[in-house]
């Protein structure tokens, strides 16, 4: 027999809110930092990273807002 785990809804909100938290900090590091980003030879500028951490943060915000 397969067992699943089921989570809750407000765990499940808060755990996704949580990895995109850590996404957007992990993108706002790497602006301080300016740390460089290459994917297949193709070098990722920094400025996608102000776009990769504005919207993660935002979402996991709006999500947390959710959860209540």
């Amino acid at each position: 027999m397969h067992k699943f785990i089921v989570m809750k809804k407000n765990n499940l909100l808060t755990t996704v809110s949580i990895f995109l938290f850590i996404l957007g900090i992990l993108n706002l590091i790497r602006i301080f930092y300016g740390w460089n980003i290459t994917i297949n030879k193709y070098n990722i500028p920094v400025w996608a990273s102000f776009i990769g951490a504005a919207i993660p943060l935002y979402l996991a915000k709006s999500i947390l807002k959710i959860r209540k």
